[in-house]
């Protein structure tokens, strides 16, 4: 069901307007006369879109869009008025309109062209908002991983920095999220390089020998290196895992990077090279459904490197 809130000075056009909607069972609409009522009444219902006229007395469909978007609702907004200058088409768009249509003509084609709008402006809204909750769900997945974990798309933007990745860097996730230069090795390498997440998206010999060493087991990576300037400039051994991230499709869209720090199981170890059996890894590819449902990290763990 859609409910739409129809706003118009004119009762008789919206009684025509709320019966060819509801004439299609999917749409339940409502009705005011005035945008000041409108504003009154989006405060208490719960709206799929909204419908106005242009030209009211006292607020005008314009002035009532500009207050709905600086309340910060996003919700689908239809201008469907007898004004055509082209000077408001811009302005009503400019605002934040979704659509603008014309009032004129044929009624049945009219407000067929209006129903299609109304359907057309709510399902994108709708997709919108559920690309941002699955968006959300993936970030909140990788806030809870104990390893700092980041992520980056194919053109080396970061779009993922988890909490611990915050703990051990010292850089909180709204100063790096949406850069690229690879600011992300910045906190470990004290300058923009490749690392070895971005070996993952493509072979580069001169940044595969800044590491000791660099496992390969398909496309997956992982490794180990010591940061002198770590722990107050004590140093830290970290472990690094890095792994190509996958759509739904198949298709890699970015890569992943854990990092875990094994400073005191080195020294427990008594040894400051790499140990027979590096700290157990997970297995499988990483893709959106594994951050979803956490399968990434429940347990799988592959076989210890030998050497």
């Amino acid at each position: 069901m859609i409910t739409v809130l129809y706003v118009d000075d004119e009762p008789g056009l919206l009684e025509v307007g709320k019966l060819y909607l509801e004439r299609h069972g999917e749409f339940h609409v409502e009705t005011v006369t005035s945008a000041q009522d409108a504003l009154k009444v989006i405060r208490r219902g719960n709206y799929d879109a909204i419908i106005s006229d242009y030209q009211m007395p006292g607020m005008n469909g314009i002035e009532f869009l500009k207050a709905v978007r600086a309340s910060g609702n996003p919700i689908p907004f239809i201008i469907f008025t007898g004004r055509g200058r082209e000077e408001v088409v811009i302005q009503a768009l400019n605002e934040g309109a979704d659509f603008y249509l014309q009032k004129g003509g044929e009624p049945a084609s009219q407000f067929a062209e209006l129903v299609h709008k109304v359907r057309l402006a709510v399902h994108q809204r709708r997709a919108e908002r559920s690309i941002r909750d699955h968006e959300r769900r993936e970030a909140d997945i990788l806030n809870f991983l104990p390893d700092a974990t980041f992520a980056i798309d194919t053109s080396g933007v970061v779009i993922a920095w988890n909490r611990a990745i915050e703990r051990m860097t010292g850089m909180k996730a709204e100063e790096i999220v949406g850069k690229g230069n690879y600011e992300y090795a910045v906190p470990f390498y004290h300058e923009r390089r490749p690392i070895l997440i971005d070996l993952v998206l493509r072979d580069d010999p001169a940044t595969a020998a800044k590491y000791p060493f660099i496992q390969r087991e398909g496309k997956k990576l992982f490794s180990e290196i010591t940061i002198p300037h770590f722990n107050n400039g004590l140093g830290a051994v970290l472990w690094f895992t890095a792994s190509p991230l996958y759509n739904t499709q198949g298709d890699v869209v970015g890569a992943i990077e854990s990092i875990r720090e094994i400073t005191d199981r080195k020294k427990s170890s008594g040894s400051v090279k790499r140990e027979r059996t590096p700290l157990p890894r997970t297995c499988g590819d990483v893709t959106p459904g594994n951050l979803r449902s956490g399968r990434e990290w429940e347990g799988d763990v592959c076989e210890p490197h030998r050497v």
